[in-house]
């Protein structure tokens, strides 16, 4: 059930190759930190609490995220965000190290037919345990409409249609330098505009929040977040030999929604 096709697909099968071929993580490498995450180190049924920076919202353990075997975009593990295995899910992962320039955040996502309510995909200009009291510290809040069939932007508005029993590509494009960020859905434009949204917002990209409040199931699989310098040596990949000395700079596990 995998579709290859997908422009956003192909952008992230490239970086998990590149990571993979080079076998090895490098740290603190300022702007150049990124995230990948596959899931396939986790054992099904596991409580994402605690472990390499995934917890719940406000380090709640009881809305952390769980590993899943029953659908999958690569391998056989993805991120479940199920309002029916609990009763939500609020995942959230913190990175730091993109403070400046552009960036990307992608991820497949995996909707099965005939469900209700909605379940979201966050990004955060700033993220703090217990002390998220501005609305401004939300910049991306894409809400997945299961009744309606179609993806909004919550901010900024524009929506397109789900796709469903399907993996699609959600793809978001962030300049913290002209503050303006882009959101697609399987390289449809759902909605462009400023990345802040109030005068508390922070020039960065904080952490990634995915939420459901709903007796709803979404899955996550290949998320990743790269800077552009990334993405541009991901575009010029050495040969096969060379890859052993390659590193990508900062590869971190990384990284709420603002109800309505």
């Amino acid at each position: 059930m995998r579709n290859r096709t997908i422009g956003g697909a192909r952008l992230m099968n490239m970086t998990r190759t590149i990571i993979a071929s080079v076998g090895m993580v490098v740290a603190g490498a300022g702007a150049h930190a990124g995230f990948f995450a596959d899931f396939e180190a986790y054992s099904p049924g596991q409580r994402l609490q605690g472990v390499d920076g995934w917890k719940g919202w406000d380090n709640a353990s009881s809305v952390a995220g769980l590993v899943s075997n029953s659908v999958a975009y690569d391998s056989d593990r993805s991120l479940m965000i199920s309002g029916i295995a609990q009763s939500s899910t609020d995942a959230v992962h913190e990175f730091s190290g993109a403070t400046s320039g552009s960036w990307t955040v992608s991820a497949m996502q995996y909707l099965g037919s005939g469900q209700a309510g909605s379940t979201y995909f966050i990004l955060m200009n700033r993220y703090q345990d217990n002390g998220n009291n501005n609305n401004a510290y939300w910049s991306t809040q894409l809400r997945f409409d299961l009744s309606a069939g179609r993806v909004y932007d919550d901010f900024r508005g524009g929506s397109v249609a789900i796709s469903t029993n399907a993996w699609a590509a959600i793809r978001v494009d962030i300049n913290l330098a002209a503050n303006t960020v882009k959101h697609y859905y399987n390289d449809m434009l759902i909605s462009s505009g400023t990345w802040s949204t109030g005068s508390a917002s922070k020039s960065a990209l904080a952490a990634i929040d995915l939420y459901t409040g709903a007796r709803n199931v979404a899955y996550y699989d290949d998320l990743t977040v790269s800077s552009a310098s990334e993405l541009s040596s991901a575009a010029r990949v050495p040969a096969q030999g060379a890859l052993a000395t390659m590193a990508i700079g900062g590869l971190l596990l990384m990284p709420r929604r603002r109800r309505k």
